[in-house]
């Protein structure tokens, strides 16, 4: 299994949004801390990480002993990983404000699998043997076996560092955002 961090897309547009926040060199007001933990709120998600995966799916199916001959199957498939932050449940608790020191707390949930897409145009098969008195396999053998694939790619997320990853980048992001109004010190827990 391959993996390859897609950076520039998914990260590029949450700090450009960042970066348009209206910045002010003096503290953030309360009505313009409120409409920005409002704006983030409404969000619903916060996408931080795109994987591409690769992953090769096999079969040798011998038959039973009244079966003659076996038959192979080797398929290939991408499947495309985004993490990221559910912020459905985000309101204006999940944020502390200390106005007289000037720094924030934000509590979000931990970074999770947010979607997991395997297009049927990147699905290839690589090899197929099938001896003379067997029958291919089916379609829905095949759909099967990706089925099979997707569930080993979803097991092995929390090896791939994809998690991690959007949670180091979920800190960049809410640091950038509150740095943007004004606070000094910013703190990301994930709960």
């Amino acid at each position: 299994m391959k993996c390859f961090l897609h950076t520039a897309g998914t990260f590029f547009v949450l700090l450009l949004t960042a970066l348009m926040l209206p910045g002010c060199s003096e503290r953030a007001t309360e009505d313009t801390t409120q409409r920005e933990i409002e704006a983030i709120s409404q969000m619903r998600e916060l996408s931080l990480v795109e994987y591409r995966v690769r992953k090769i799916v096999k079969a040798n199916d011998e038959g039973e002993w009244y079966k003659i001959g076996d038959r192979k199957i080797l398929l290939s498939c991408t499947a495309y990983l985004k993490a990221g932050i559910d912020l459905s449940g985000f309101s204006a608790e999940n944020v502390d404000i200390n106005r007289l020191d000037g720094s924030v707390t934000v509590t979000v949930p931990h970074a999770k699998l947010l979607s997991l897409d395997m297009p049927a145009s990147e699905i290839r098969e690589e090899y197929d043997h099938v001896t003379m008195l067997r029958h291919s396999f089916s379609a829905e053998e095949r759909n099967a076996l990706l089925r099979q694939g997707e569930k080993q790619i979803r097991s092995s997320v929390p090896s791939l560092g994809i998690l991690e990853k959007a949670e180091e980048n979920a800190r960049r992001f809410f640091e950038s955002v509150f740095t943007k109004m004004g606070f000094t010190s910013v703190e990301v827990v994930f709960e």
